[in-house]
């Protein structure tokens, strides 16, 4: 009796700690995929270039300006839900930087939720930093970073629709024009520029 009792409890709280891992399991999925697009409004921006002119002689120049540019960007992203509250995720996307060049950025994205139940809508914020390259030739790193927030819809426990707004700025190597030629790279020794930019945009997660 004793040892059926015994076997019993133990059923009893392998029981309990399969459904509670079920439980937690039905509360959200643990791998997440989406999509993510935006409109960007650039506003500030800078640059210094140092190369060599066609004629021979060199040339240093810098500046930085405030001025307003339109662009687009979109988002692939694959990610993991850490617990009911952080997310990871890998985002890999195609975006306009001001009036330079479009971007191939590659980023890293931790996500922070408020609230405990992810079945519920809820706020969140985010800090989304890492590279990519320039959609140009000749081939350039880009460095990206981007902090913001925003508010999630729950459409279903496996579907969820994100609105977030965000600031950003983007470091990059433009294309140096000088009366009407382009600078090739042997000639430069400096191309940097960065933009600095707002942002508004919708995600699908599931």
């Amino acid at each position: 009796m004793r040892r059926l009792l015994s076997i019993l409890l133990i059923l009893c709280a392998f029981n309990t700690t399969v459904n509670a891992q079920d439980a937690g399991r039905e509360a959200y999925s643990r791998l997440t995929f989406g999509i993510e697009w935006g409109y960007v409004a650039s506003l500030y921006s800078g640059y210094h270039y140092n190369y060599f002119a066609q004629e021979g002689f060199r040339v240093d120049e810098e500046g930085n300006s405030l001025r307003y540019t339109s662009n687009a960007d979109m988002y692939v992203t694959v990610g993991w839900n850490i617990d009911r509250n952080w997310n990871l995720a890998l985002y890999l996307g195609y975006a306009g930087v001001s009036d330079l060049h479009n971007v191939l950025p590659i980023s890293l994205r931790g996500t922070r939720y408020f609230g405990n139940d992810p079945m519920s809508d809820r706020w969140f914020a985010f800090l989304d930093l890492g590279s990519g390259f320039g959609a140009k030739r000749p081939v350039q790193e880009i460095l990206a970073g981007k902090a913001g927030g925003g508010y999630r819809l729950s459409l279903s426990r496996d579907t969820k629709l994100d609105f977030l707004f965000s600031v950003r700025t983007t470091c990059t190597h433009p294309t140096i024009h000088q009366d009407g030629y382009i600078i090739s790279k042997d000639r430069i020794n400096r191309n940097n520029a960065w933009v600095s930019a707002v942002s508004i945009g919708a995600a699908i997660v599931f």
